[in-house]
Protein backbone atom coordinates (compact mmCIF):
# COMPACT_ATOMS: atom_id res chain seq x y z
CA UNK A 1 0.00 0.00 0.00
CA UNK A 2 0.71 3.69 -0.58
CA UNK A 3 0.25 6.28 1.96
CA UNK A 4 0.32 10.33 0.82
CA UNK A 5 1.62 12.46 3.10
CA UNK A 6 1.22 16.57 3.13
CA UNK A 7 4.70 17.37 4.80
CA UNK A 8 5.15 21.01 5.71
CA UNK A 9 8.33 23.08 5.82
CA UNK A 10 9.15 26.26 6.84
CA UNK A 11 11.95 29.01 5.42
CA UNK A 12 11.74 32.43 6.01
CA UNK A 13 8.43 32.75 7.48
CA UNK A 14 6.96 31.26 4.51
CA UNK A 15 5.11 27.69 4.65
CA UNK A 16 5.96 25.07 2.29
CA UNK A 17 3.93 22.19 1.09
CA UNK A 18 4.47 19.26 -0.73
CA UNK A 19 3.30 15.92 -1.06
CA UNK A 20 5.33 12.74 -1.17
CA UNK A 21 4.84 9.18 -1.14
CA UNK A 22 5.56 6.34 1.45
CA UNK A 23 5.59 2.98 1.22
CA UNK A 24 4.70 0.66 4.56
CA UNK A 25 8.53 -0.32 4.20
CA UNK A 26 9.41 3.53 6.25
CA UNK A 27 5.59 4.07 7.86
CA UNK A 28 6.78 2.90 11.03
CA UNK A 29 9.71 5.77 10.71
CA UNK A 30 7.06 8.43 10.21
CA UNK A 31 4.57 7.45 13.06
CA UNK A 32 7.91 7.57 15.36
CA UNK A 33 8.57 10.95 14.35
CA UNK A 34 4.65 12.03 15.19
CA UNK A 35 5.04 10.13 18.86
CA UNK A 36 2.64 7.32 17.92
CA UNK A 37 5.25 4.46 18.17
CA UNK A 38 7.13 3.28 20.89
CA UNK A 39 10.32 5.16 20.97
CA UNK A 40 12.08 1.15 20.48
CA UNK A 41 11.47 2.44 16.45
CA UNK A 42 12.30 5.41 16.69
CA UNK A 43 15.10 7.41 14.39
CA UNK A 44 17.86 7.56 16.91
CA UNK A 45 17.28 5.16 19.63
CA UNK A 46 20.32 2.75 18.28
CA UNK A 47 21.70 3.03 21.65
CA UNK A 48 19.62 2.52 24.89
CA UNK A 49 18.07 6.32 26.81
CA UNK A 50 21.06 7.90 28.80
CA UNK A 51 20.46 9.99 31.72
CA UNK A 52 20.07 13.74 31.65
CA UNK A 53 21.96 15.85 29.64
CA UNK A 54 24.85 17.27 32.24
CA UNK A 55 25.22 21.12 32.07
CA UNK A 56 28.09 21.95 30.56
CA UNK A 57 28.60 25.32 31.81
CA UNK A 58 29.64 23.78 35.57
CA UNK A 59 32.04 21.22 34.13
CA UNK A 60 33.38 23.10 31.21
CA UNK A 61 34.52 27.02 29.98
CA UNK A 62 31.60 27.24 27.59
CA UNK A 63 33.87 29.36 24.50
CA UNK A 64 30.80 29.14 22.10
CA UNK A 65 26.84 28.98 22.18
CA UNK A 66 25.13 27.98 19.71
CA UNK A 67 23.96 30.85 17.67
CA UNK A 68 21.74 31.53 14.17
CA UNK A 69 24.81 31.36 12.28
CA UNK A 70 26.11 28.28 13.88
CA UNK A 71 24.13 26.07 15.83
CA UNK A 72 27.52 23.78 17.18
CA UNK A 73 28.95 24.71 20.77
CA UNK A 74 32.18 24.25 21.63
CA UNK A 75 33.62 23.75 25.41
CA UNK A 76 37.53 23.97 27.02
CA UNK A 77 38.21 21.14 28.96
CA UNK A 78 41.13 21.37 31.52
CA UNK A 79 44.36 20.27 30.51
CA UNK A 80 47.57 20.04 32.78
CA UNK A 81 49.93 20.62 30.45
CA UNK A 82 51.30 23.84 29.60
CA UNK A 83 50.98 24.73 25.88
CA UNK A 84 48.18 22.47 25.47
CA UNK A 85 44.48 23.60 24.57
CA UNK A 86 41.42 21.16 24.94
CA UNK A 87 38.48 22.12 22.64
CA UNK A 88 35.24 19.86 22.32
CA UNK A 89 32.68 21.51 19.64
CA UNK A 90 29.17 19.41 19.49
CA UNK A 91 26.83 20.65 16.68
CA UNK A 92 23.37 21.03 17.19
CA UNK A 93 21.86 17.99 17.50
CA UNK A 94 24.44 16.30 20.19
CA UNK A 95 24.44 19.63 22.46
CA UNK A 96 21.39 18.65 25.20
CA UNK A 97 20.60 15.84 23.43
CA UNK A 98 21.37 11.98 25.35
CA UNK A 99 19.45 10.09 22.39
CA UNK A 100 21.81 10.99 19.67
CA UNK A 101 25.39 11.27 21.08
CA UNK A 102 27.92 13.29 19.32
CA UNK A 103 30.62 11.19 17.90
CA UNK A 104 33.90 12.55 16.25
CA UNK A 105 37.89 11.53 16.78
CA UNK A 106 40.47 13.76 18.75
CA UNK A 107 42.64 15.95 16.10
CA UNK A 108 46.44 17.18 17.48
CA UNK A 109 47.90 19.78 15.33
CA UNK A 110 50.07 23.09 16.01
CA UNK A 111 47.49 25.36 14.99
CA UNK A 112 48.61 28.76 14.58
CA UNK A 113 46.21 30.54 16.89
CA UNK A 114 43.25 29.34 19.42
CA UNK A 115 40.38 30.85 17.01
CA UNK A 116 42.09 28.82 14.14
CA UNK A 117 41.72 25.67 16.52
CA UNK A 118 38.16 26.41 17.79
CA UNK A 119 37.05 27.43 13.81
CA UNK A 120 38.13 24.10 12.49
CA UNK A 121 36.57 22.19 15.70
CA UNK A 122 33.41 23.54 14.59
CA UNK A 123 33.88 22.87 11.32
CA UNK A 124 34.37 19.01 11.64
CA UNK A 125 31.54 18.70 14.18
CA UNK A 126 29.33 19.76 11.56
CA UNK A 127 30.71 17.81 8.85
CA UNK A 128 30.34 14.97 11.07
CA UNK A 129 26.89 15.23 11.17
CA UNK A 130 26.53 15.44 8.21
CA UNK A 131 27.96 11.91 7.75
CA UNK A 132 25.82 10.68 10.35
CA UNK A 133 22.84 12.24 8.88
CA UNK A 134 23.58 10.78 5.25
CA UNK A 135 24.12 6.90 6.80
CA UNK A 136 21.54 7.68 10.13
CA UNK A 137 24.21 6.08 12.22
CA UNK A 138 21.90 7.29 15.30
CA UNK A 139 25.54 9.58 16.13
CA UNK A 140 25.27 13.40 15.49
CA UNK A 141 28.59 15.47 14.87
CA UNK A 142 31.51 16.54 17.32
CA UNK A 143 35.18 16.72 17.44
CA UNK A 144 38.06 17.20 19.82
CA UNK A 145 40.78 19.43 18.84
CA UNK A 146 44.22 19.81 20.88
CA UNK A 147 46.11 22.83 20.12
CA UNK A 148 49.55 22.27 20.93
CA UNK A 149 52.10 24.78 21.11
CA UNK A 150 54.01 23.25 20.39
CA UNK A 151 55.60 22.33 16.87
CA UNK A 152 57.44 18.93 18.21
CA UNK A 153 54.43 16.81 18.86
CA UNK A 154 56.47 14.64 20.54
CA UNK A 155 56.95 16.73 23.90
CA UNK A 156 53.22 15.93 24.90
CA UNK A 157 52.48 13.45 27.50
CA UNK A 158 49.93 11.45 25.50
CA UNK A 159 48.56 9.64 28.64
CA UNK A 160 48.21 12.59 30.57
CA UNK A 161 46.21 14.32 27.45
CA UNK A 162 44.48 10.80 27.29
CA UNK A 163 43.25 11.23 31.23
CA UNK A 164 42.79 15.23 30.50
CA UNK A 165 39.88 13.79 27.38
CA UNK A 166 38.60 11.08 29.46
CA UNK A 167 37.78 13.59 32.60
CA UNK A 168 36.02 15.59 29.79
CA UNK A 169 34.26 12.18 28.28
CA UNK A 170 32.81 11.51 32.04
CA UNK A 171 31.49 14.93 32.52
CA UNK A 172 29.42 14.16 29.13
CA UNK A 173 27.85 11.36 30.60
CA UNK A 174 27.25 9.15 27.45
CA UNK A 175 26.55 12.47 25.36
CA UNK A 176 30.25 12.14 23.70
CA UNK A 177 31.79 9.46 21.92
CA UNK A 178 35.59 9.60 20.12
CA UNK A 179 38.40 7.65 18.86
CA UNK A 180 41.45 8.25 16.44
CA UNK A 181 42.05 11.16 14.20
CA UNK A 182 44.91 13.24 12.91
CA UNK A 183 48.06 12.33 14.64
CA UNK A 184 46.63 10.23 17.51
CA UNK A 185 46.36 6.49 17.20
CA UNK A 186 46.32 3.61 18.99
CA UNK A 187 48.19 3.93 21.74
CA UNK A 188 46.46 7.13 22.11
CA UNK A 189 43.40 4.83 22.32
CA UNK A 190 44.90 2.57 24.92
CA UNK A 191 45.60 5.57 27.69
CA UNK A 192 42.58 6.61 27.08
CA UNK A 193 40.07 3.76 27.39
CA UNK A 194 42.18 2.77 30.45
CA UNK A 195 41.32 6.30 31.69
CA UNK A 196 37.44 6.05 30.89
CA UNK A 197 36.80 2.24 32.06
CA UNK A 198 36.34 1.20 28.64
CA UNK A 199 33.36 3.88 28.23
CA UNK A 200 33.02 6.26 25.40
CA UNK A 201 36.21 5.44 23.43
CA UNK A 202 35.47 3.67 19.82
CA UNK A 203 38.44 2.81 17.98
CA UNK A 204 38.26 -1.07 17.28
CA UNK A 205 38.78 -2.17 20.50
CA UNK A 206 39.37 -6.01 20.56
CA UNK A 207 38.37 -6.32 16.87
CA UNK A 208 40.20 -6.77 13.41
CA UNK A 209 38.50 -3.81 11.71
CA UNK A 210 40.83 -1.38 10.87
CA UNK A 211 38.81 2.34 10.51
CA UNK A 212 41.53 3.57 7.97
CA UNK A 213 40.92 0.30 5.73
CA UNK A 214 36.91 0.57 6.83
CA UNK A 215 37.47 4.66 5.46
CA UNK A 216 39.62 3.67 2.39
CA UNK A 217 36.45 1.09 1.58
CA UNK A 218 33.65 4.20 1.59
CA UNK A 219 36.42 5.76 -0.85
CA UNK A 220 36.52 3.19 -3.14
CA UNK A 221 32.54 2.34 -2.82
CA UNK A 222 32.23 6.25 -4.06
CA UNK A 223 34.62 6.09 -6.78
CA UNK A 224 33.04 2.80 -8.22
CA UNK A 225 29.23 3.92 -7.53
CA UNK A 226 30.56 7.79 -9.55
CA UNK A 227 31.71 5.16 -12.56
CA UNK A 228 28.84 2.80 -12.68
CA UNK A 229 26.58 6.43 -12.82
CA UNK A 230 28.84 8.25 -15.32
CA UNK A 231 30.87 6.26 -17.56
CA UNK A 232 28.22 3.42 -17.97
CA UNK A 233 30.97 1.01 -16.93
CA UNK A 234 32.72 -0.57 -14.24
CA UNK A 235 35.79 -0.47 -15.77
CA UNK A 236 38.39 1.78 -13.78
CA UNK A 237 41.37 0.62 -16.80
CA UNK A 238 40.50 3.94 -19.07
CA UNK A 239 40.41 6.24 -16.22
CA UNK A 240 43.35 7.87 -14.31
CA UNK A 241 43.55 8.92 -10.58
CA UNK A 242 45.70 10.97 -8.56
CA UNK A 243 45.51 9.94 -5.14
CA UNK A 244 46.65 12.52 -3.04
CA UNK A 245 48.38 12.22 0.26
CA UNK A 246 49.26 8.18 1.09
CA UNK A 247 49.15 7.95 4.88
CA UNK A 248 46.98 4.66 5.97
CA UNK A 249 44.03 5.81 4.32
CA UNK A 250 45.69 6.94 0.94
CA UNK A 251 47.85 3.71 0.69
CA UNK A 252 44.75 1.49 0.98
CA UNK A 253 42.66 3.36 -1.33
CA UNK A 254 45.48 3.34 -4.02
CA UNK A 255 46.84 -0.77 -3.72
CA UNK A 256 42.73 -1.28 -3.79
CA UNK A 257 42.51 0.63 -7.27
CA UNK A 258 45.33 -1.05 -8.52
CA UNK A 259 43.65 -4.80 -7.32
CA UNK A 260 40.82 -3.08 -9.27
CA UNK A 261 42.00 -2.80 -12.29
CA UNK A 262 43.19 0.74 -12.77
CA UNK A 263 46.21 1.13 -15.16
CA UNK A 264 46.70 5.04 -14.34
CA UNK A 265 47.06 5.38 -10.68
CA UNK A 266 49.15 8.64 -9.37
CA UNK A 267 50.50 9.01 -6.21
CA UNK A 268 51.80 12.38 -4.33
CA UNK A 269 52.99 12.61 -0.79
CA UNK A 270 54.73 15.55 0.96
CA UNK A 271 57.01 12.43 2.16
CA UNK A 272 57.82 10.92 -1.34
CA UNK A 273 59.15 8.16 -0.19
CA UNK A 274 55.23 7.36 0.94
CA UNK A 275 54.07 8.04 -2.50
CA UNK A 276 56.31 4.82 -3.42
CA UNK A 277 53.20 1.97 -4.08
CA UNK A 278 53.75 -1.10 -6.20
CA UNK A 279 51.87 -0.18 -9.57
CA UNK A 280 51.12 3.51 -9.30
CA UNK A 281 53.28 6.01 -10.46
CA UNK A 282 54.52 8.63 -8.21
CA UNK A 283 54.29 12.20 -8.91
CA UNK A 284 55.68 15.19 -7.39
CA UNK A 285 52.39 17.80 -7.76
CA UNK A 286 49.32 16.71 -7.56
CA UNK A 287 47.60 20.23 -8.69
CA UNK A 288 49.45 20.34 -11.64
CA UNK A 289 49.15 16.76 -13.26
CA UNK A 290 46.48 15.57 -15.54
CA UNK A 291 43.88 13.28 -14.31
CA UNK A 292 40.29 12.20 -14.45
CA UNK A 293 39.73 11.68 -11.19
CA UNK A 294 41.43 13.46 -8.04
CA UNK A 295 41.69 12.01 -4.78
CA UNK A 296 41.83 13.73 -1.79
CA UNK A 297 43.21 11.25 0.98
CA UNK A 298 45.57 14.28 2.85
CA UNK A 299 45.09 16.83 5.23
CA UNK A 300 41.78 19.45 4.75
CA UNK A 301 41.36 22.80 2.62
CA UNK A 302 44.19 21.68 0.06
CA UNK A 303 41.84 22.49 -2.91
CA UNK A 304 42.20 26.19 -2.94
CA UNK A 305 40.95 28.81 -4.80
CA UNK A 306 44.18 29.18 -6.69
CA UNK A 307 44.70 25.11 -7.22
CA UNK A 308 40.83 24.86 -8.30
CA UNK A 309 41.16 27.55 -11.21
CA UNK A 310 44.97 26.32 -12.28
CA UNK A 311 44.08 22.10 -12.25
CA UNK A 312 44.82 20.79 -15.49
CA UNK A 313 41.67 20.49 -18.36
CA UNK A 314 40.40 16.96 -18.11
CA UNK A 315 39.50 16.33 -14.90
CA UNK A 316 35.58 15.01 -14.26
CA UNK A 317 35.28 14.13 -10.67
CA UNK A 318 36.59 14.63 -7.18
CA UNK A 319 35.92 11.81 -4.55
CA UNK A 320 38.42 10.87 -1.54
CA UNK A 321 38.77 10.71 2.37
CA UNK A 322 39.67 14.10 3.76
CA UNK A 323 37.06 15.64 5.82
CA UNK A 324 36.71 19.52 4.03
CA UNK A 325 39.02 19.45 0.75
CA UNK A 326 38.03 22.56 -0.15
CA UNK A 327 39.57 25.48 1.17
CA UNK A 328 36.47 27.90 1.55
CA UNK A 329 32.99 27.70 -0.89
CA UNK A 330 34.72 29.81 -3.85
CA UNK A 331 37.47 27.19 -4.33
CA UNK A 332 34.13 24.63 -4.47
CA UNK A 333 32.02 26.61 -6.70
CA UNK A 334 34.86 26.91 -9.23
CA UNK A 335 35.03 23.64 -9.83
CA UNK A 336 31.44 22.88 -9.98
CA UNK A 337 31.91 25.91 -12.86
CA UNK A 338 34.36 23.84 -14.36
CA UNK A 339 31.69 20.88 -14.79
CA UNK A 340 33.89 19.00 -12.23
CA UNK A 341 31.93 16.42 -9.76
CA UNK A 342 32.33 16.36 -6.43
CA UNK A 343 31.11 13.50 -4.32
CA UNK A 344 31.07 14.69 -0.99
CA UNK A 345 32.82 13.29 2.11
CA UNK A 346 29.93 12.40 4.10
CA UNK A 347 29.72 9.73 1.37
CA UNK A 348 32.79 9.38 0.90
CA UNK A 349 34.45 9.16 3.99
CA UNK A 350 31.93 7.72 6.31
CA UNK A 351 33.70 4.40 6.64
CA UNK A 352 34.77 5.01 9.88
CA UNK A 353 31.66 6.06 11.50
CA UNK A 354 29.62 3.45 10.08
CA UNK A 355 32.27 1.14 11.84
CA UNK A 356 31.92 3.10 14.62
CA UNK A 357 27.90 2.69 14.42
CA UNK A 358 28.40 -1.02 14.73
CA UNK A 359 31.04 -0.80 17.19
CA UNK A 360 28.64 1.35 19.87
CA UNK A 361 25.38 -0.39 18.91
CA UNK A 362 26.55 -4.00 19.16
CA UNK A 363 30.14 -4.81 20.58
CA UNK A 364 29.92 -8.20 20.60
CA UNK A 365 29.29 -8.41 16.66
CA UNK A 366 32.00 -6.25 16.11
CA UNK A 367 34.82 -7.98 17.84
CA UNK A 368 33.90 -10.90 16.01
CA UNK A 369 32.93 -9.70 12.66
CA UNK A 370 35.01 -10.59 9.66
CA UNK A 371 36.58 -7.96 8.27
CA UNK A 372 35.87 -8.35 5.06
CA UNK A 373 32.96 -8.47 5.58
CA UNK A 374 32.55 -5.00 7.23
CA UNK A 375 35.26 -3.50 4.68
CA UNK A 376 31.93 -4.72 1.99
CA UNK A 377 29.40 -3.78 3.91
CA UNK A 378 30.79 0.02 3.85
CA UNK A 379 31.88 -0.26 -0.20
CA UNK A 380 28.14 -1.46 -0.82
CA UNK A 381 26.20 1.44 0.97
CA UNK A 382 28.94 3.95 -0.21
CA UNK A 383 28.51 3.23 -3.66
CA UNK A 384 24.86 2.91 -3.91
CA UNK A 385 24.66 6.39 -2.48
CA UNK A 386 27.32 7.91 -4.75
CA UNK A 387 25.34 5.99 -7.91
CA UNK A 388 22.50 7.39 -6.32
CA UNK A 389 24.00 10.89 -6.29
CA UNK A 390 25.79 11.18 -9.06
CA UNK A 391 22.63 9.53 -11.43
CA UNK A 392 20.71 12.68 -10.19
CA UNK A 393 23.31 15.54 -11.54
CA UNK A 394 22.51 18.16 -13.98
CA UNK A 395 18.80 17.19 -13.46
CA UNK A 396 16.58 20.37 -13.29
CA UNK A 397 14.89 20.93 -9.86
CA UNK A 398 11.07 21.19 -9.42
CA UNK A 399 9.41 23.85 -8.27
CA UNK A 400 7.35 23.91 -5.15
CA UNK A 401 4.08 26.21 -4.67
CA UNK A 402 4.04 27.88 -1.87
CA UNK A 403 0.81 26.44 0.51
CA UNK A 404 -1.71 28.97 0.55
CA UNK A 405 -1.85 30.99 3.85
CA UNK A 406 -5.71 30.77 5.50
Amino acid sequence: PIFYCIVHLSQGGRKYRFYSNITMKFLPIVLSAAGLLPDVLAFSTIAPPLPSFPSLGDAFKIIKEPCDKCSAVVVEADVGQPGVNLYIALDSDSYGHTLRPGNGGIRLLNYPSVQSAIDDAVRLAKGMTRKHDMFRTGFSGAKVVVKSDHEDLSVIERKELMESVASALDAFDGGMYTGCDLNTGDVDMDYLVEATNDKYVLAGRNSRVDTNVATASSVIGSILGTVEAMENSCDLGSLTFTVQGCGKVGTTVAKELVRMGAKHVQTCDLYPQAAEIEGCTPIMDWAGTECDFLVPCANSLAITEEVARGFPEGIKYCVGATNSPFANEKAKEIFDGRGIMHIPESISSAGAILADSVEWSNINLYQIVEPAKMYGWIRDISREKASDLAGHANQEPHYVEPAKMY
